[in-house]
């Protein structure tokens, strides 16, 4: 193989290793990136709806709350045709990443529907006095609507969980995904320093003392006298050149 051939080879295997690391890292990068954000999205979505559930939620019982010392009877509340709170938790249903999350929304699911059933009955009882209205807030509303604002709150605490556990699996991929990129550096330096190190011993130190020989027989007619090991090509270059060199002194001698 010719010299040139095997230098230029060298620098193509080095390329090589750092294009294709470079490629890994990058790839790698790219599908973490896209797998953990997408998962944090669905996270901040899950926040956002366990709050606007948690607002409808307090929106009924503020005004359950304020019509119970009405004295003409009259409430306000319109849960029968509202579906915000349905529609928020059908919206967030495919968005939860874990299952103690999915779980939390079955149970606001079921908390919710026997709150509105037991608030349907508000239009009866506000017919009676305040007291019949007080006890059936307080004995019978009130706590299934505690354990509703208990489930939503649990929900947004666990959801806000999954997005910190997976911020930070994005902050550890990010150094995973670099490792790849870092080791190739790493190896294209040792290759480097390996790769000089060869191409000086083989032919940068043969050929300058090939080259000293000859200048030191040129100037002081010195014999030539430089072995060369290794690549076949160097030692047939200085073969040649002792040839010439051993050719020009018989010819000087005749002279």
């Amino acid at each position: 193989m010719a010299i040139r051939k095997k230098i230029s080879l060298g620098f193509v295997v080095i390329g090589t290793i750092l294009l294709v690391s470079s490629a890994i890292s990058i790839y790698e990068f790219v599908r973490m990136r896209n797998t953990v954000s997408n998962l944090i999205n669905d996270n901040i979505s899950a926040i956002n709806t366990s709050r606007l559930m948690l607002e409808v939620s307090d929106e009924y019982n503020f005004n359950l709350v304020k019509g119970l010392g009405d004295e003409h009877g009259k409430i306000n509340i319109k849960s029968k045709d509202d579906t915000r709170f349905r529609d928020y938790l059908n919206d967030v249903r495919d968005k939860f990443t874990t299952k103690a999350e999915q779980q939390l929304a079955d149970s606001v699911r079921y908390a919710y529907s026997t709150y509105i059933i037991i608030m349907n009955d508000a239009p009866v009882v506000w017919q009676g006095d305040y007291n019949d209205r007080r006890n059936w807030y307080f004995n019978r509303l009130y706590p299934v609507y505690m354990q509703l604002r208990g489930y939503l709150q649990s929900l947004t605490h666990t959801s806000q969980q999954a997005l910190a556990d997976n911020s930070k699996i994005m902050s550890e991929s990010f150094y995973r995904s670099i490792m790849p990129g870092v080791v190739a550096v790493l190896v294209g330096i040792v290759l480097v320093f390996l790769f000089n190190y060869f191409i000086n011993k083989y032919f940068v130190f043969p050929f300058n003392r090939i080259a000293e020989s000859v200048q030191d027989y040129i100037n002081r007619r010195r014999s030539y006298n430089v072995i060369v090991e290794g690549d076949e090509e160097m030692r047939e270059f200085n073969e040649n050149i002792r040839e010439l060199v051993e050719t020009n002194r018989r010819l000087t001698k005749k002279s």
